[in-house]
């Protein structure tokens, strides 16, 4: 998904998964993930991830450089991440021992960029015959230099929040165990905040004729999409069917 010159996307054993609509991402349930973080600013991005509302982070930010990705691949403790990411099915057992968050299935990436700094630089001026003294000028013209202050100006945005549809059948634990380091760097002062949300869910839709059925697969960016409506398959850029033309995403 893209919002602000920021990306975040999905990734199960190396692939990008596809998006569909209300920001929806389909992964089958027992399914380790990833979250890729590319900043498309020309200033630094400081970042702070929450899935099912909960912090992932250990109260840590992740700094992602200008035009650069980083790969998120689990539960942070410290500045090491030790398990990735596991989506699993809210079972009734689970539900009675935890409860029932509404932010279930929910990843939410929190971003602001870089604010502009003032820069000073110096421009020589040149004038033959002039004389500088003690900060001011003779009577015969301008300093031969003099300091000049520039600034950068900002953007803002306006800022939307997304939908969010609980998801009730999944949430994300710890899962198999991995190592991730991260190292100390250092930012400006940050600017608005952004949010970006991602809903997991482990089924698909249900239709007043069809129960929900479970993802088999995950669904990557390169898969082609089955039309509800007369099963045959079209591209993932085919926004409607070639046959029916039934709405596919």
């Amino acid at each position: 998904m893209y919002k602000n010159k920021f990306i975040v996307v999905i990734k199960n054993k190396g692939k990008v998964l596809r998006e569909f609509s209300g920001n929806t991402v389909r992964l089958p349930f027992g399914s380790d993930y990833s979250i890729v973080l590319k900043n498309k600013n020309s200033v630094k991005a400081l970042v702070e991830v929450f899935v099912d509302g909960k912090d992932v982070l250990d109260g840590n930010s992740i700094i992602v450089d200008s035009n650069q990705t980083t790969e998120l691949k689990g539960f942070m403790r410290d500045t090491t991440v030790k398990n990735k990411f596991r989506f699993i099915e809210k079972t009734d057992e689970i539900s009675k021992f935890r409860g029932d968050l509404i932010e279930d299935g929910l990843i939410e990436v929190k971003y602001s960029f870089e604010k502009p700094v003032f820069r000073n630089s110096w421009v020589s001026y040149h004038a033959p015959l002039t004389e500088y003294y003690g900060g001011s000028t003779d009577m015969f013209g301008p300093p031969s230099s003099y300091q000049v202050s520039s600034y950068v100006p900002s953007r803002s945005y306006q800022v939307r929040s997304c939908a969010r549809d609980v998801n009730e059948s999944g949430i994300t634990v710890p899962g198999v165990e991995t190592r991730q380091d991260f190292q100390e760097g250092i930012i400006g002062v940050t600017g608005l905040q952004t949010s970006i949300i991602i809903n997991l869910k482990g089924e698909t839709k249900s239709t007043s004729k069809t129960k929900r059925k479970r993802v088999k697969r995950p669904i990557t960016v390169k898969a082609k999409i089955c039309c509800p409506t007369c099963g045959r398959r079209w591209k993932s850029s085919m926004k409607y069917c070639g046959n029916c033309s039934t709405y596919l995403h």
